[in-house]
């Protein structure tokens, strides 16, 4: 395998000394079909990793498990799982887990008024399972009264399923929480509780097919209020997040209190822990973090607007909880709000940070210290100038977002924020009519730095070797091809960028952050664009223009 080794570009006036940097090397282009998209790569063991593709052609769809070499990055197998002439199954999330392969489905009989989620697997060796393996039936006369999640606990030996459903338009939502071992592909318990937690991160088949009829936007992704988030420990404990309303809210003003649920592994009942500010904020999405059995650390930005006569004052920060889970007890909490010239970096002046929003990506633990890394973005509805033809093809408009600058903060060992800094990102990514939050980058930790993997402008190298380079003369990328995928290395003891490196152009095979657009298909938000490895490695996707390879990172 031929391995490139790029030349480095450094922005630091510290010539001559060494720095942390990062090795890039390609793959063989792999003989693909160009209809044969890639919508998720998956985790995999020490000598491989796997792959889901969707090839969409025609009135045709095909679902394919791939298996791929580490060393030579070369495909292992190709299996297409096979839904049958079923119109009503639809393929809910795939995992992996214990060398295995899991495809959940879920198939809806309207006569029965009865949804159900299957599994099969696909092994290590590549046997597709034909046996469908019923998770849970549950009652409910609409379809989207359902809601299904999966979720892997971080030793990838277990399972959790979330159903969240109910009967009808007047029954009330409850959730079910059912265990299951990867390893014995059973399951083990279930476990229920009055609420509806909604991952937000799905589109019905029937509201795509209202889209594409009358047009008009469709959201996605949840708007923050109710179930944000969940993760299932090693222990077979469950935690989620929830927002909930204030007790001093009302029907002119609505005002949200954040939660952490427990539910442990041999109780039947969630304890509920409210989390207080120093202010009722809307948190819109949030991270887990447990590094010990007794504690675990939940954050994410908090952003509020105070709307006054003259200009809204907005606040904008980033937060932490540390709960002892053991007595449902707050350990520490820390908040930290962006500073005018965090605020200046991040181009988020008083009349353009009202309509920023903010996303937390990653918490990765670090020796004594814990860093947060999310990133900046603008939503918009652009309506195209109206017409009949134009509504009835649904082509009256689209979702913009503006992805501007990974944003990180670092925890100390005290529980206190000690900095928060930024690493620019300028991307413009238009869809059609769903909304949908795409990571535009990667974050890789080592013992000393933070590595920022993302699409740039050629021209942006330029304006970060001068020290004092606006933020607003930076370009912002509008198409993969032409732009530079380039390695930002942060000192995880300043949060410092001392090295910029580009790891490759995009004038061929590009790294693309988003596969898959076809909104029956998108990926789920939370969904990696790289497989870790060990060794301080990682493997990414490229393509050009349905050609594509794989290639493999190795940090410093």
């Amino acid at each position: 395998m031929k391995i490139n080794f790029l030349a480095a570009v450094f922005c630091s006036c510290l010539s001559g000394l060494a720095f942390s940097q990062a090795t890039l090397s390609n793959g063989p282009a792999l003989e693909n079909d160009r209809d044969n998209k890639m919508n998720r790569m998956l985790g995999g063991d020490d000598n491989s990793f796997y792959a889901y593709r969707i090839r969409s052609k025609g009135k045709g769809t095909s679902f394919f498990v791939e298996k791929y070499d580490k060393k030579s990055l070369k495909p292992v197998f190709s299996k297409e799982i096979n839904l049958g002439d079923e119109g009503n199954t639809k393929i809910e999330d795939v995992e992996y887990a214990q060398g295995n392969v899991f495809v959940f489905r879920r198939q809806y009989d309207k006569k029965a008024d009865r949804m159900t989620l299957f599994f099969q697997t696909v092994s290590s060796s590549g046997v597709v399972s034909n046996d469908l393996k019923e998770v849970t039936t549950v009652v409910s006369d609409h379809y989207e009264f359902v809601d299904f999640d999966i979720y892997p606990n971080p030793a990838q030996t277990k399972l959790i399923i979330k159903s969240s459903h109910k009967a009808n338009k007047a029954d009330t939502y409850k959730t079910d929480f059912i265990l299951m071992d990867a390893v014995a592909m059973k399951k083990m318990w279930t476990k229920t509780v009055e609420q509806k937690l909604f991952s937000g991160g799905g589109v019905s088949f029937g509201a795509v097919a209202m889209t594409a009829m009358f047009g008009g936007g469709i959201r996605s992704e949840a708007e923050g209020v109710g179930f944000l988030g969940l993760l299932l420990d090693n222990k077979d404990n469950l935690y989620w997040g929830f927002n909930g309303l204030a007790k001093s809210a009302t029907e002119k003003e609505k005002r949200y209190r954040l939660h952490l649920y427990t539910l442990n592994a041999n109780e039947q009942k969630e304890k509920d822990l409210e989390l207080t500010f120093d202010d009722d904020y809307l948190v819109s999405d949030i991270e887990f973090s447990k590094n010990n059995e007794n504690e675990i650390v939940m954050g994410g930005f908090i952003k509020d607007v105070i709307e006054r006569k003259g200009r809204d004052l907005v606040k904008c920060g980033i937060f932490s909880f540390k709960v002892n889970v053991s007595n449902n007890t707050v350990v520490n909490k820390s908040f930290k709000f962006f500073d005018d010239n965090m605020l200046l970096a991040l181009e988020s002046n008083p009349r353009r940070s009202r309509y920023f929003k903010y996303k937390l990506d990653y918490i990765l633990p670090v020796g004594d210290a814990t860093y947060y890394v999310g990133e900046q973005y603008s939503e918009q509805w652009i309506q195209n100038s109206s017409n009949s033809m134009g509504a009835m093809s649904g082509n009256n408009g689209k979702w913009v977002y503006e992805y501007m600058d990974v944003i990180v903060g670092k925890l100390n060992s005290k529980g206190e924020f000690e900095w928060i800094k930024n690493s620019p990102l300028r991307q413009v990514v238009e869809l059609g009519n769903i909304a949908h939050v795409f990571k535009q980058y990667i974050a890789v930790a080592t013992d000393k730095n933070l590595y920022i993997l993302n699409d740039d402008h050629p021209k942006n190298i330029e304006r970060y070797q001068k020290a004092d380079f606006e933020p607003k003369d930076l370009k912002t990328v509008r198409g993969i091809h032409g732009s530079n995928f380039v390695c930002n290395v942060m000192s995880l003891k300043d949060g410092s960028i001392s090295n910029r490196q580009i790891l490759m152009k995009n004038e061929d095979f590009c790294f693309a952050p988003i596969q898959e657009r076809n909104p029956q298909f998108i990926p789920p938000s939370d969904c990696e664009i790289f497989v870790p490895s060990k060794n301080n490695e990682i493997f990414i996707y490229t393509e050009d223009r349905g050609q594509d390879r794989f290639a493999k990172i190795k940090f410093e």
